[in-house]
């Protein structure tokens, strides 16, 4: 059975990718406003921190899909439902699809097939 799981762990990517690039964005959004609105630059080290650290999780989720995990099928509908209602909405539409479908779930170990499932021999199990 095909599965899309490719496709949510490169939108995962892509969003780590983007959390890093927001983050060098508050570095550089500091130093410039630093003489007009005197912003400390823990501002912007917290926020380089925080980015870091959602990409860090983003990654360990996308680690966990390649492994298959259904903790990490799991958490990956957590973050692209909470992508949705923001800015990376096609993210979390591409990555909801991928983690969604029939293959892809099986794959995790959802609907009864894939590699996680046992085989049947016919007999049902008492």
């Amino acid at each position: 059975m095909r599965h899309k799981l490719g496709l949510a762990i490169v939108c995962l990517h892509i969003s780590a990718v983007l959390y890093v690039l927001v983050g060098g964005f508050f570095i550089a959004l500091v130093t410039v406003l630093d003489d007009e609105m005197k912003l400390p630059m823990a501002v912007g080290v917290g926020g380089v921190l925080l980015c870091l650290a959602l990409a860090a999780g983003v990654e360990f989720v996308a680690f966990g899909l390649r492994r298959r995990r259904f903790w990490a099928w799991a958490a990956g509908l957590c973050i692209f439902g909470i992508y949705m209602p923001s800015i990376f909405l096609p993210l979390g539409v591409l990555g909801l699809w991928g983690l969604l479908d029939s293959g892809s779930r099986a794959e995790c170990g959802l609907g009864g097939a894939g590699k996680n499932a046992e085989p049947s021999d016919g007999a049902e199990s008492r």
